[in-house]
């Protein structure tokens, strides 16, 4: 069973080291060997690593629901073999969150995604981008704004954390995973 991995992210030199891109950087550091190639139907730059099918749209962050609506139409991917990562502003930098079959938390990424596959039926992994203060609260962060390098170190430490949960979704499953990495 092939799995398709869908870290969401905006275009562009400008959104590189944005916080709302903070799917593609983690999955670029997880997997570090992928070679990327252009798919132009799905909009996609595109990578495999055994039967994990890696795909970025290559649209802006409210459109990505069309490439995935690409792999589930032409591709015969179901919903429920979609791995979603992407940036989440109440979660902590460093840290990560697998969900299934939740609402969109007003994320316009996931808000195309369910809109274009018909379904809210796919796992996300979460990656917090917000700072905490020293009394643990969160300092929401401006999504467009950059990762100062500091951070990039620590999601450069979470990167290994992903790729496990991701080997672990598709070889034991999504409960799993949550039971493993929901901590």
């Amino acid at each position: 069973m092939k799995h398709l991995i869908l870290p969401l992210g905006n275009p562009g030199s400008d959104y590189e080291h944005t916080r709302h891109n903070a799917g593609w950087i983690v999955i670029d550091m997880a997997y570090p060997g992928l070679s990327w190639g252009r798919d132009s139907y799905a909009n996609a730059g595109t990578a495999m690593d055994g039967d994990l099918l890696f795909a970025k749209p290559a649209t802006f962050m409210n459109l990505s629901g069309e490439t995935a609506g690409y792999f589930m139409t032409k591709k015969e991917i179901l919903p429920e073999n979609m791995i979603v990562l992407y940036d989440d502003l109440d979660l902590a930098i460093g840290k990560m969150k697998i969900s299934f079959d939740r609402g969109s938390g007003g994320h316009n990424g996931i808000k195309s995604l369910e809109s274009h596959l018909g379904s809210r039926e796919f796992v996300r992994i979460r990656i917090g981008i917000s700072k905490v203060f020293e009394d643990g609260s969160l300092a929401k962060a401006n999504v467009l704004g950059k990762f100062e390098p500091s951070e990039m170190e620590t999601l450069k430490e979470l990167a290994p954390k992903v790729r496990k949960a991701i080997e672990t979704i598709v070889k034991e499953g999504k409960e799993k995973a949550m039971t493993e990495f929901n901590q």
